[in-house]
């Protein structure tokens, strides 16, 4: 009768208690009714409670998230920064040759080119820093059109995408990655070491959406196409492999 009673939430009919309880007092039914009330009491303060907890949870989550983000950002602009003073130093150690007018200006042309996309890619990622997604996307978006094939490139189509996602346009974050996805397959990227990210984070977004199957298809492309990367060790977590 207890467990029946546990599961009646809000006043219980008197005519109820009556048929139920048998011969009880009038007094013994209102003190078993407090009871019962003070049970539903206590149950919706701990549910309030655990909704409140999981709330904060989600929180953190969150923030982590962010957190990480921002932290592979930063590995990116050191190893930007790297490759930079890394081609500069075997600038100087290279021997000096005679170029004629036409070879040098190309030369100077090509080095001023570099630095300008590395720059116009690091703008971007610092507006994503700061959570200007709306510039950032509008920089990143600027930086594939006039560098469609640099080393930065295939970054700049994952970070694109990840702003989508941020800006809850889950379709065109989709469209972003297997853009990037395909150009790669067809050799159109002049670098493609964001390609194990794109594939993770579209088999995330098909978990988002409920589609199992695609996002099945993307962790094991990362296991078959990448079995050595990070995003491999997450992938087989994740097929209980």
């Amino acid at each position: 009768m207890r467990k029946f009673l546990e599961l009646v939430k809000g006043p219980i009919p008197l005519s109820l208690l009556l048929f139920s309880c048998g011969g009880l007092t009038q007094e013994e039914l209102n003190f078993k009714l407090s009871q019962l009330n003070n049970r539903i009491t206590q149950l919706e303060e701990r549910q309030s409670k655990i909704e409140g907890q999981l709330f904060k949870t989600e929180e953190r989550i969150d923030a982590l998230s962010q957190n990480l983000a921002s932290l592979r950002l930063e590995v990116e602009k050191f190893k930007t920064s790297e490759k930079g003073k890394y081609q500069e130093s075997m600038a100087v150690e290279k021997k000096e040759e005679p170029k004629g007018p036409d070879l040098a200006m190309k030369e100077v042309s090509t080095q001023t080119t570099s630095k300008d996309y590395e720059k116009e890619y690091q703008e971007a990622v610092d507006l994503y820093n700061l959570r200007q997604l709306n510039q950032a996307k509008e920089k990143l978006i600027d930086f594939i059109k006039n560098n469609p094939k640099t080393p930065l490139t295939d970054n700049a189509y994952f970070w694109l995408g990840v702003i989508y996602r941020d800006l809850g346009d889950l379709k065109r974050a989709e469209a972003v990655w297997r853009t990037l996805e395909e150009k790669c397959k067809k050799g159109d990227m002049v670098d493609c070491n964001k390609l194990p990210s794109a594939y993770l984070q579209l088999a995330k977004l098909y978990e988002s959406t409920k589609d199992m199957n695609k996002a099945k298809e993307y962790y094991e492309l990362i296991l078959k196409e990448f079995p050595l990367s990070e995003e491999a060790e997450l992938a087989k977590r994740k097929l209980n492999k």
